[in-house]
């Protein structure tokens, strides 16, 4: 059973998705600074539970942490839903990884995603974390508001998305076409590197290379940041052509 341990990532995920909680655990001299988040529980009609220190510590052994909020298991999208969602979505705004290895760098990822209005993020199977308590914790609620897809075959899979009439371009430092040349409007994935950088049949799957320009002396983004740096650019892009 996952758990949340951070104040924010737990207020959110009472707020927004109180179905998907199921107790709020807190150690005994903490309700004070729980405030705010027993306060949410109340509203949201989720219950909770003050625990003695010596039995919330034996219950949750490797947590540092004095306020613990239990969830359902995440459940990822199934590939074949999500496909079937693009049809009823306008224009919509995925984003593929080659691997993910750090919790960190996918937790802050399924953040902006969330912040960003992506659609969905899909990972691989085997070459992902996962969604795991660091990454739920990290994404501050994010999780909840974005979907996660798991596939098999990253390539093959963009080969679908092609078919539906998706576009995908491929972030890589050594592409020519600057990211803002792109046409990020219509119906658009953007894949990205691992850690460890970018497959060749990955890269050869998608229809355009472009870059995010950085300076010479030190070209490379670590992933989450060029994901970022990416979907802002995305949501300017259609920002604009709305008000055309």
């Amino acid at each position: 059973m996952p758990y949340l341990t951070n104040k924010n990532s737990i207020i959110e995920l009472i707020k927004s998705h109180p179905g998907s909680v199921r107790r709020l655990w807190i150690e005994h001299g903490y309700e004070t600074v729980s405030d705010e988040v027993i306060k949410e529980a109340k509203r949201q009609g989720v219950s909770f539970k003050v625990l003695q220190k010596n039995i919330f510590f034996k219950k949750f052994t490797n947590i540092k942490s004095h306020i613990c909020l239990e969830v359902d298991e995440i459940s990822y999208t199934d590939p074949d839903e999500l496909l079937h969602d693009l049809e009823r979505i306008k224009n919509p705004l995925l984003c593929a990884f080659d691997g993910i290895f750090d919790p960190q760098n996918l937790g802050n990822i399924l953040r902006s995603a969330a912040c960003f209005g992506v659609n969905a993020i899909i990972i691989p199977k085997d070459r992902s974390c996962g969604i795991t308590q660091t990454v739920a914790s990290i994404s501050r609620g994010g999780i909840e508001h974005v979907k996660i897809v798991r596939v098999v075959n990253l390539a093959r899979y963009i080969d679908t998305l092609k078919e539906t009439g998706v576009f995908c371009y491929v972030l890589d430092e050594n592409g020519i076409a600057p990211i803002w040349k792109a046409d990020l409007r219509g119906p658009v994935c953007l894949v990205f590197g691992s850690e460890e950088g970018l497959r060749r049949l990955t890269k050869e799957k998608c229809d355009e290379i472009i870059k995010i320009p950085t300076e010479d002396v030190f070209p490379s983004l670590n992933v989450a940041t060029c994901f970022a740096v990416s979907v802002s650019e995305a949501k300017r892009q259609r920002a604009v052509s709305q008000t055309i």
